[in-house]
């Protein structure tokens, strides 16, 4: 006995329904991990012309990864077709062993494609993690090396790939940068810059399913604005190495207006209280903190990861008591959105390619 169940949808929602199920159903199988290794061979890149002393020769740098495709049960997974996130844990000497000796650096990545075909897709590597130099600058032992002053240090890559899928294996070609910096917390940090070519192989660990785009047809979600208030704070060293560590506190407002489902713009006011600037003025040195104080203003543009985003900002002082490192400044960060009005905010303030500290804090968002 067969029991018929009648289907009493119209034609467009019967398109909706289908779409539900199909999503339903790539939400519920779950990508296998891949493990690959991937081969760098390129350059220490100097960014200043101080950093020629660095560049000896061409190096290599194997990679180890693993990764995973996203489900794909999320609208912002589906806007960027499919993503993929993984780890890699990459190897280098950077051809200067006495002064810079082993670079290594560990970190989550995201793995954004551009176009997808049935097999490949050319997409973009974003990461961001932790770095470790063995031979940091030392002012009796290591005095030549004038990139980095810690061995812990944070670690950037942005790898531009593309890859081919034969069954479970994957192919890949890539170009891109891999930066180590510590966000000048201790001086000196110029930052180490491998600029390389790659090429890369991936195992999958079971089927691999091909994704199927789901064009998302809705509008997009309101409100389009929001406003926020964020507060960070850190240490930064400035002048030269071993001056000391100043604390530094940053107040950001900001108003963000999202363009498209993946991508917003802002501008802002900003507020620094920086203790360092006494390093480099010692005319500043009887003031008090208040007279540390500058203000600017900044535009920026945002990628967005549903309640994530990855930014970058460029901003101008309107005030400051003395001449910073540069009239303008440059902020590369992330912001994650916890409950309904929190704000968690991690980001790098820099003078063009010169770090000049970390902020790290929260705030406050209203739409």
């Amino acid at each position: 006995m067969r029991l018929r169940i009648p289907l009493v949808c119209r034609p467009d929602r019967r398109s909706a329904l289908a779409a539900v199920l199909l999503l339903c159903t790539l939400a519920g199988e779950a990508q296998p991990w891949a493990i690959g290794l991937r081969g760098h061979f390129g350059f220490l890149w100097p960014h200043r012309p101080s950093s020629w002393i660095l560049v000896e020769d061409h190096c290599t740098a194997p990679e180890l990864f693993v990764e995973r495709r996203l489900l794909g049960d999320r609208p912002w997974q589906r806007h960027y077709r499919g993503p993929s996130y993984g780890f890699g844990l990459m190897y280098t000497g950077l051809a200067n062993p006495d002064r810079i000796g082993a670079a290594l650096r560990v970190l989550p990545y995201l793995h954004l494609p551009f176009t997808r075909g049935a097999r490949g897709d050319l997409g973009m590597r974003l990461g961001w993690g932790l770095g470790l130099v063995t031979r940091p600058y030392d002012r009796r032992e290591n005095s030549k090396q004038i990139a980095i002053g810690s061995r812990i240090n944070t670690a950037i890559q942005l790898m531009l790939a593309y890859r081919h899928r034969f069954g479970r294996t994957e192919l890949s070609a890539g170009f891109g940068i891999d930066h180590w910096s510590n966000g000048s917390f201790a001086l000196p940090n110029l930052g180490l810059n491998l600029l390389s070519a790659s090429l890369g192989v991936a195992q999958a660990l079971g089927p691999v399913t091909p994704y199927v785009h789901v064009p998302d047809t809705l509008p997009l979600d309101r409100p389009r604005r929001e406003q926020s208030v964020v507060g960070a704070l850190f240490w930064s060293e400035t002048g030269r190495p071993e001056s000391g560590r100043h604390s530094v506190y940053s107040l950001i407002g900001q108003v963000q207006w999202r363009l498209t489902r993946k991508s917003a713009v802002a501008v802002g006011v900003d507020v620094f209280n920086k203790g360092a600037l006494r390093t480099d003025h010692p005319e500043l040195a009887d003031d008090g903190r208040a007279a540390l104080t500058q203000a600017g203003l900044h535009a920026g543009y945002a990628l967005l990861f549903g309640r994530g985003e990855l930014f970058l900002q460029m901003g101008a002082y309107v005030y400051t008591p003395v001449p910073d490192q540069a009239a303008v400044f440059h902020r590369l960060g992330c912001r994650y959105r916890i409950g309904r009005h929190l704000l968690a905010h991690m980001a790098l303030k820099s003078h063009y390619a010169v770090a000049d500290h970390w902020e790290f804090g929260l705030g406050y968002r209203w739409s």
